[in-house]
Formats: C-alpha cells, structure tokens, sequence
C-alpha cells in the first residue's frame, strides 16, 4: 500500500525537489531532471539535512516512489539517496525505472541528472519500446534530451544478451534474435555493436565471431574477424570467410555473403572462392555464386569444378546444377573399380555445365549423382574431354584405354556415375587409344607354363663305391 502523494506539511507539494541549474550545451539550455517524489510506502521514512554550502542531501528509507518533473520518468526503488548539488540521484534494491522509450529494473541504479545518465548494476533487465530486451551484471543508459543528446545510447556489459524482436512480439523472444557478447552497444535502439566472442542465435542461422554488427531497421548484420554461420535447418550448411554479411527481411535471413577465403559446405556440395553467396528459404539453401580474384571451385562426390565464376542451383538444398565460367575444368577420378590410374578424367572449355541427378541418391550414398556434363569452347580454345575406359575382360588395370577429343562444344553422359557416351559437335578431333597385351610376353607366359614339371623329382640310381685294384703277389 502506498501512501496519498498529500503529505505532511512538511513535504507539502512534494517530499523534495532537486531544482538544477540549466546549462548550455549546442546553444540550447539543458533541461535536468527536477525529481518530485509522488508517494511513499507506509512508514516510510524522510530525512533531509543541509551540508555547509547549504546544498540538500536527501534520504528515502522504506519506499522511494518519484517523477522528473515535466517528463515520463518514473522511479520505484526500496530506498533512495539524492545529492542535489553533485546531481546524483541514487536509487537502492527492487530499483524499477521507466519512461517513453526504456523499461529497466537492477539491484542497484545511479541516475547522474546532469549527464542524463543511468548506471545500472546488478541482474540489470531492460526492455524498449520496439520490443528489444537486454540483461546482464550492468548496463548504462545515456538518454535522449533537450540540449545534451538527440539519441539514445546503451553499454551493456561483461557478458550480456539482447533480444531484438519486432514491436508486436512483446515478451515472446521465440522468434527473435539473440545477441550474446562481453560488451554491446546499442545506439537509438537501432544499431547494435557487439565486441568479444559474439554469439548471434535465431531461428534459422546461429552465427559466431569476435565482432559484429546489426542494424535493425534494414535487418542487416555484419560479421567480422573469424566469422562462421551455420544453417539450423533439416539439412545444415556452413559458411566461413573473413568477413560475412547477412541479409534479411521480414525477420527470415535471405542471403548470407562470405567475403575473403570464403567457404561454404553442404551435403551435396562445397565451394571456395574469394567470395561466397549463398541465397536461403526456408532455412534451406536454393542458390550459391561463387567468384573472385583467385578460382572459384566447387567439390560434390563426382566432380570438382574450377572456374572464375560458378553458379550452383540446389533447390531445397539438393544439388541439381552446377554452371561454371571462364575457364572451366570439370575433373573426376575414373572407374575406381576398374581403373588403378592415378591420372584423372577431365573436360575443359570456357563454359561448363553440369546437371545431377538426385532421384538416384539412395541411404547408402545420399549425395545426387552427376548425369551429364557439358563444355563450351571458343575460337580460341575449343572444348576438350580426357576419359579413361576400362578394357573389357580386365578386372583391373592401370593401363586404360583412352578417349581424348576437342571440338566447338563436348556432351559427356554418365550412368551409374561413370562414362557412358561423348558427343562432339563442330570440328571434331581426337583419338581413342586401346592398349592390347604385349604379344611376346604373352607367348613366352605361354611357352613358360606348356610343359608342366614332374611331380616328383626323378631318382638317380645308388652309386657304388670305388674298388681299390687287388694288388699282384711276388714269386
């Protein structure tokens, strides 16, 4: 129960009133706050003394309910202490603070009326009006007003979170995004900068780096020094690169660009390239370009492809194509079943295109399958294939037959995610080499094994031994 703010005489109008000098700051006069207080609890206790420069000094024990005067701030705390001549209202246990733009509750808050100031310690809880809340061990409030600042600014920190949620959640943070850090920054309730150890948390990505920063208005984040986003879909994907942007509307990430050693790994696929970006829906990816100064290159189960520029398309994150330009080279290994050549299998022109085929995909091996590859040449350089094929009759070789042609534009058909056909359109060459058995080492093998040796080695008959001559008698 709280008392009627009708008063003894003694605080006739108000238990006190801190009245402040204005200053100048931008040639306009700063407005502090005038604090009246509108009510105690029951018993409450009101202590007032004057210090030698006849400055009052006030201390509220039992219940602390005030206003600034001419303002919507409001102030609910056990106790309070107000130093008028430093403009220091101090506010101590169940400390509740209010107004237009901020709610925020602590143990403790320290209100500097000339700076407009509010330092908030311990189990610190705030929330604005746009629906973003924050907590941690402290936090300090630099609000907007007249002649001392236009916008508002906040420091949360060590360690501490912000919720940044649209207006119209309230205090359900299910679908929000949460922002973990050792110190936040938030400017107008707008900007958010995030330093040490960021941990952004959202519905559909959870991203980590050691700076960050959010820009609410446009849902734009930006991620800075060891950087790495990770699709918390069915299916995940990661993303890592020196700097990361991501892009979102209506609170759903749509894009997520990787600047500088950039990586991005799927199920199906994995690509490196200078620059990465990947277009997301649903929480899944649909799309990923890939380029910069160094080669793009793109890794699946069957193929690696390098280009300058490389287009996947995997709708409902499964591969379905790959288009590489400039440049492009398409390798693979061959028949590993057949073939023990270490050489690989390649098609090159300037412009590749690849297509996959997921329906082949089985619980063994869930990665799309390559169906069929085609390369585009130019005048300059026409397009080029280099298979090899088992030869029939062989289990295994390293000495396969090979397929190597050119011509103005190569079509390679797979099954069973091995070569089946090339085709060649316009000015075709090439050659097919089919290596046969060296003849002579085959006769000899067969000279070698006409004659089969006997199973047991023949016996030599015994040898007598020597007889010494009879040696002749003497008449």
């Amino acid at each position: 129960m709280r008392r009627s703010a009708v008063l003894p005489a003694l605080f006739a109008c108000a238990a006190f009133r801190a009245h402040a000098q204005g200053t100048v700051r931008g040639g306009e006069k700063a407005k502090e706050c005038v604090v009246i207080t509108t009510g105690v609890m029951v018993n409450g206790q009101v202590t007032t003394h004057s210090d030698m420069h006849g400055k009052d000094t006030t201390w509220v024990g039992g219940g602390f309910d005030a206003k600034c005067e001419g303002t919507d701030q409001r102030v609910l705390s056990d106790s309070a202490e107000h130093y008028a001549d430093r403009k220091i209202l101090i506010l101590i246990g169940h400390v509740h603070y209010t107004e237009k733009r901020l709610k925020l509750d602590a143990n403790r808050i320290t209100y500097y009326t000339g700076e407009e100031r509010l330092l908030a310690e311990g189990n610190v809880v705030g929330m604005t009006n746009t629906g973003t809340r924050f907590i941690g061990p402290r936090a300090e409030y630099l609000r907007p007003a007249v002649g001392v600042r236009e916008k508002s600014h906040l420091v949360a920190e060590p360690r501490s979170n912000i919720w940044v949620s649209p207006k119209d959640q309230g205090n359900d943070t299910k679908d929000s995004v949460n922002i973990q850090a050792d110190r936040l920054i938030m400017d107008n309730d707008s900007l958010i900068f995030a330093k040490g150890i960021v941990i952004i948390e959202r519905p559909d990505i959870l991203s980590t780096s050691d700076s960050a920063f959010v820009n609410k208005a446009t849902e734009f984040a930006r991620l800075m020094q060891t950087p790495k986003v990770v699709g918390r879909g069915d299916r995940h994907f990661t993303l890592d690169g020196d700097v990361i942007d991501i892009y979102s509307k209506e609170h759903e990430v749509e894009r997520v660009k990787s600047l500088g050693h950039a990586q991005a790994t799927s199920d199906d696929v994995t690509l490196k390239a200078d620059t990465i970006d990947l277009r997301v829906s649903n929480q899944k990816l649909e799309r990923a370009f890939a380029w910069g100064r160094t080669r793009a290159h793109a890794h699946s189960k069957d193929q690696d492809i390098t280009a300058d520029f490389i287009d996947v398309t995997m709708p409902g994150q499964t591969l379905r194509t790959m288009r590489a330009l400039g440049r492009a080279l398409a390798e693979s290994n061959p028949d590993s079943t057949k073939i023990t050549s270490k050489q690989l299998d390649y098609l090159a022109g300037d412009t590749i295109v690849a297509h996959f085929d997921s329906s082949l995909a089985t619980d063994t091996v869930k990665q799309p399958s390559v169906r069929e590859i085609f390369a585009r040449g130019t005048p300059a350089a026409r397009a080029k294939s280099y298979y090899q094929v088992a030869r029939s009759g062989e289990e295994k070789t390293d000495r396969p037959n090979v397929n190597y042609v050119l011509g103005d534009s190569i079509t390679v058909t797979f099954r069973k995610r091995q070569v089946y056909d090339v085709r060649v359109r316009g000015h075709a060459e090439g050659f097919y080499v089919e290596l046969v058995a060296d003849s002579t080492k085959s006769a000899a093998a067969k000279d070698s094994t006409a004659t089969k040796p006997p199973t047991k080695p023949p016996t030599k008959p015994p040898t007598k031994p020597a007889q010494k001559p009879a040696e002749k008698k003497k008449p």
